[in-house]
């Protein structure tokens, strides 16, 4: 909008005032924070009653992946850092 490109909105058609533009993404900006905030407090209260966040398997797996891709990588960090 800062730019004045002009661009069509489904719900209001192209000829809607580029102030209720800045209304509705105001008015979005400021659910994005609040769904944020439900969502941080949401999950600090399930930790609070011991409910174990993440997939325990899936970080297992992402933490052997990483572990196997940096042996695979030793060889080379190696040689690169004794240059």
């Amino acid at each position: 909008m800062q730019e004045r490109v002009p661009f069509i909105v489904a719900e209001f058609g192209s000829d809607v005032d580029p102030f209720i533009l800045h209304l509705f993404a105001a008015l979005a900006e400021k659910e994005r924070a609040l769904i944020s905030r439900r969502t941080k407090d949401a999950l600090a209260a399930a930790k609070a009653r011991g409910v174990q966040l993440g997939n325990p398997e899936l970080a297992a797996a992402n933490r052997a992946a990483a572990r196997e891709r940096a042996e695979a990588l030793r060889p080379v960090l190696m040689e690169l850092r004794d240059l």
